[in-house]
């Protein structure tokens, strides 16, 4: 299931992005330190996110917390099951 493996806050915290896929869903999660946000970036597709800009279906802002981390990892699993069923 997608997230599983999905780090802590302070992965996030530290200015990390992280990335994953399930078949042709892709999303990555770019951390924006300065504003506290974690932008997650969705996609479907075979190639990375720097290959595939131009195929950005999903866009969503959540709060640098474990909060927003919580919700971020429902909204990923949804837009996951609206892609792949």
């Amino acid at each position: 299931m997608l997230c599983e493996s999905l780090p802590g806050i302070e992965w996030f915290a530290n200015d990390n992005p992280y990335t994953e896929c399930n078949m042709k869903f892709h999303y990555i999660i770019i951390p924006d330190v300065k504003e506290e946000t974690m932008t997650v970036k969705i996609w479907n597709g075979i190639f990375c996110y720097e290959k595939s800009l131009d195929q950005i279906v999903e866009e969503r802002v959540f709060p640098l917390t474990n909060g927003g981390r919580t919700e971020m990892i429902e909204y990923i699993r949804n837009e996951d099951n609206k892609f792949n069923g």
